[in-house]
């Protein structure tokens, strides 16, 4: 029994959508390319689940094993439920089989790279299909990929002259369509192929990606007014475009033009961005898995391009999450880290890993954490005056083997938990600087696992401050951090020297602390500093 698709000149054909996803890893195995396809996201196949009806669209095979004579059988469920087509892994495995299954069905078979995960795919073919339901417009008949076959396009259906941009507000493309008038910031913009870096950017593009549609943005003598519109695939952005209003004159019309424009504009940025953006989750990936360490971080290098002489160091980058809110902002942070470290080394790898971004540096780069440092600090400071956004960044360890790496971003990861919270420490530091916390931050992580090593009389201690209000820890920890020194102390902690001799002699009193006993006295300075970091 054979699907029913979508009469002509509905939905998507399986042709069509290859191209969108032209580069992602997804192909054809079957023979059928004139299948079309309702633009409904995919579903996903559950061997254990109870069919329910009549369905349609692409059905994403999970865990349906190329040679298992189950996987011939889901095709065929597939197609008598209304699918148009399966998609598989072949595992390394033949598909021919199930390929002949789907043509005797009517349906299409396709293939995805055994390396990507099925999230991935389905993220990906929702985007495309998302946008696909809206590319109805006469500009639809412009090259896929030619953007400024694209911005010729819409500056001609418009009227004004056109620019295409990215998140970073890279100019990707812009028309050259005789007469229109330009003002400096295009030509500016044209001449870098970068938006020029104006006070109210960060206001203009806000209102830009906050917008359902496209909207008028008024210039700054003697820059010229705009139209503008946000390019999504589905909710994701992709850029945006801006058509030059030279007489102020466009209208309701031009506006609802160029929103469709935009859907046009996303099946192109779409297609631009699969290919890069997949291999780029597939290097984050790899670099993921060597910065938890492991044995495979020989071959995991390999499979990066690095170089197992070292050294290396990791870069950790941490967002003040809670005060970000606008998704739009923090993927071009993310975006302006990855080009940062780019430009600091040469294919330095970046990876968001929880609310965190980590950077890794090899070579002569990964030996110069100084320069490392610098880097973040760029980062720090355009991320408050462009974004505003708080970013903390710490630098790990220079380590000169594979196997430390995994090291570095542990000691990142414990700068960072200093960053902010010492005096006078700005928004950046480094494990070298402060290698004798990082220390006492292990430490106090050892002494919470084994509670016998913490010292009997700094419990008591701690415990009674807890139930009384006291500051018998402070007082000790003092005294002893100011190496027994009284009057330094008594400075440090601005009391009369007989107090803090009082305090002291009681302290003794009450705990049974001999300040004259070394080992005792040890315990107890490193049982009381540690319990700061708790």
């Amino acid at each position: 029994m054979q699907s029913n698709p979508p009469g002509p000149g509905i939905g998507i054909g399986v042709a069509e959508l290859l191209q969108i996803l032209d580069g992602s890893g997804l192909r054809l195995a079957s023979h059928l390319t004139r299948i079309r396809l309702p633009l409904t996201s995919p579903t996903l196949h559950d061997p254990l689940g109870t069919e329910t009806g009549r369905r349609s669209g692409i059905l994403l095979g999970i865990g349906l094993h190329p040679a298992a004579p189950q996987s011939a059988e889901a095709v065929r469920n597939a197609a008598r439920r209304g699918f148009g087509a399966v998609v598989v892994k072949s595992l390394g495995l033949s598909v021919e089989t199930l390929a002949a299954v789907a043509d005797a069905e009517g349906i299409a078979l396709l293939v995805v790279d055994d390396e990507l995960e099925w999230r991935q795919v389905d993220s990906l073919m929702n985007s495309a299909l998302t946008t696909a339901s809206e590319a109805d417009s006469s500009l639809s008949a412009t090259p896929v990929g030619d953007l400024f076959a694209l911005a010729n396009a819409i500056a001609a259906l418009i009227g004004g002259a056109t620019a295409i941009e990215d998140l970073q507000t890279h100019i990707l493309a812009y028309s050259t369509v005789p007469g229109q008038v330009i003002d400096d910031d295009r030509r500016e913009g044209i001449l870098g192929r970068q938006v020029p870096d104006l006070p109210e950017n960060a206001e203009q593009y806000a209102s830009v990606f906050r917008a359902p549609g496209a909207v008028r943005v008024p210039g700054l003598p003697p820059g010229l007014d705009r139209l503008a519109v946000a390019v999504r695939a589905g909710v994701q952005p992709l850029g945006s475009i801006w058509v030059v209003d030279a007489a102020a004159d466009l209208d309701s019309d031009a506006l609802r033009a160029l929103e469709r424009a935009a859907d046009i504009a996303a099946l192109h940025l779409l297609r631009a961005r699969s290919t890069a953006d997949l291999a780029r989750q597939q290097r984050a990936e790899l670099l993921r898995r060597l910065l938890e360490g492991g044995d495979d971080s020989r071959l995991l290098a390999t499979q990066l391009g690095l170089d197992a002489a070292g050294p290396f160091v990791v870069l950790a980058f941490q967002p003040d999450l809670a005060a970000t809110g606008d998704e739009l902002r923090l993927l071009r942070l993310i975006d302006l880290i990855a080009i940062q470290c780019e430009a600091h080394q040469h294919n330095a790898e970046c990876v968001v890993i929880g609310g965190e971004v980590y950077a890794l540096f090899s070579g002569a780069a990964g030996s110069d954490p100084t320069g490392v440092e610098a880097l973040a600090a760029r980062v720090a400071d355009r991320s408050a005056t462009a974004f505003g956004i708080t970013v903390r960044a710490s630098v790990g360890s220079v380590v000169s083997a594979l196997a430390g790496i995994a090291r570095s971003r542990h000691d990142a990861d414990l700068v960072l938990l200093l960053v902010g919270t010492l005096p006078g420490a700005g928004s950046v530091a480094s494990a070298r600087d402060e290698r004798s916390r990082l220390t006492l931050l292990e430490l106090a992580e050892i002494f919470r696992r084994t509670p016998r090593l913490v010292s009997e009389q700094a419990n008591r201690v701690l415990e009674t401050d807890a139930r009384t209000g006291t500051d018998y820890a402070k007082t000790l920890r003092t005294y002893l951090d100011c190496s027994r020194d009284s009057a330094v102390t008594a400075g440090r902690l601005s009391v009369h020297q007989n107090t803090l001799r009082y305090r002291l002699r009681r302290a003794q009193e009450l705990f049974g602390i001999d300040l004259d006993d070394a080992d005792d006295t040890l315990t107890l300075w490193l049982s009381l500093r540690v319990a700061e970091f708790d």
